[in-house]
């Protein structure tokens, strides 16, 4: 699992799994250790089914939290980001943080996000604000670029 890149909480859940598995068949079972194998691998399996299929969910397109901003007053552009470029700046961000940023513009609460990442809304608001913070720096950077 580490060659795959699997977090250990991630690891635990699909071992504790296992483990449960084999003690509810232990009866029937003739080698232990083999069925234990078997489910460790079956339910590792199931675990990045669920990865990529997580992964391959569009959580919701930032530019429909943004469409309702109305223009400057006189009609020059703000000293800001745009939205194709703080896409840019986002996707520089770990998947993770990616994650909560996009879910936050999303207006989700921090209970759902916690649920969507498996992980406490305490996690979530600790990860939401090094988030934001990351990407604070990344926009300061650009501006200075520019």
């Amino acid at each position: 699992m580490r060659k795959t890149g699997v977090s250990r909480p991630d690891a635990e859940d699909v071992l504790s799994v296992a483990y449960t598995e084999t003690s509810q068949k232990w009866d029937e079972i003739e080698d232990p250790e083999g069925f234990l194998w078997d489910r460790v691998c079956k339910r590792f399996l199931d675990h990045l089914r669920r990865e990529k299929k997580r992964a391959q969910e569009l959580l919701c397109d930032p530019s429909e939290q943004m469409a309702h901003l109305p223009a400057p007053a006189r009609g020059e552009p703000e000293s800001g980001v745009g939205l194709a470029r703080m896409t840019e700046l986002i996707a520089q961000l770990s998947p993770d943080d990616q994650k909560v940023i996009v879910m936050d513009a999303c207006g989700e609460s921090s209970q759902d996000q916690a649920v969507a990442l498996r992980t406490s809304p305490g996690a979530v608001r600790v990860r939401l604000s090094r988030a934001k913070r990351k990407l604070d720096i990344l926009v300061k950077k650009d501006a200075e670029e520019q």
